[in-house]
């Protein structure tokens, strides 16, 4: 079964994808661009937010995020993983949306970015400038984005970050789900399961010689489909969550 169904959707649909932060255009057309790493990036920016924190400062390279904590010492930064999962030393959270739940965010700022997503988001901003807006989205707050941009007058693209400078079928399913979502097309239950098993199957087996939190990353926060209602918006370098606000 295709992930898409119908020949005029699925042309629609393709049309609007980047497959992999490398095809990111040097001078990418007006509008809206949903960055979209479902494992972890899309996935983890959401929970930061449920938990209260007031923005997420996107740093331009990994290594940054001292800097801004020296600038706003209430931040709390995000680095890399860390030996067996466990953070890096000198950082508070990394890029895990279970491993954040224990950290203290509520109306601090906070500062991280990614190796896909976070450099996905600035490629986008330093290649589109005022031109592109900004949002991230995943399998947890895609119908919040998809619901936040269905009214906009400016067409919405959508970046599936990959990995390594290539595709990855996870990241394709969330732009795809949000991007049905947005054109008045959502998945049937059945249609949702084949989405599920994509990304079940694509990161599931690398999970299982990894951590613990690696397998509760995947099954109890990245294929938690709409369970978050956040939608985060880049604003200079930071995000917002915008969801009470309305589109302009």
């Amino acid at each position: 079964m295709s992930l898409i169904t119908g020949n005029s959707l699925e042309s629609k649909l393709l049309e609007t994808i980047i497959l992999g932060r490398a095809k990111i255009p040097d001078d990418p057309d007006p509008g809206n661009y949903v960055v979209v790493d479902v494992a972890q990036f899309s996935t983890t920016v959401p929970e930061l937010f449920v938990n209260g924190a007031e923005y997420i400062y996107i740093t331009e390279e990994r290594g940054n995020e001292p800097a801004f904590k020296a600038e706003h010492p209430d931040a709390k930064i995000g680095g890399s993983s860390g030996p067996d999962y466990r953070g890096e030393e000198g950082y508070d959270f990394f890029n895990s949306p279970s491993f954040v739940q224990d950290i203290d965010v509520a109306g601090r700022p906070t500062a991280m970015t990614s190796t896909n997503g976070g450099n996905a988001v600035t490629d986008l901003r330093l290649a589109g400038g005022d031109d592109v807006d900004i949002y991230v989205g995943g399998l947890t707050n895609g119908k919040a984005v998809a619901n936040y941009l269905a009214d906009s007058d400016r067409e919405t693209y959508f970046v599936a970050a990959g990995s390594k400078g290539k595709p990855s079928p996870e990241d394709l399913v969330g732009a795809l789900y949000i991007a049905r979502q947005l054109h008045g097309k959502p998945l049937t239950p059945e249609q949702r399961d084949i989405y599920r098993e994509v990304v079940q199957f694509g990161k599931g087996p690398k999970y299982e010689e990894k951590p613990q939190i690696k397998r509760t990353d995947l099954y109890e926060y990245t294929l938690a489909f709409d369970s978050r209602d956040v939608v985060p918006k880049l604003d200079g370098q930071r995000l917002y969550d915008v969801s009470g606000e309305s589109e302009t």
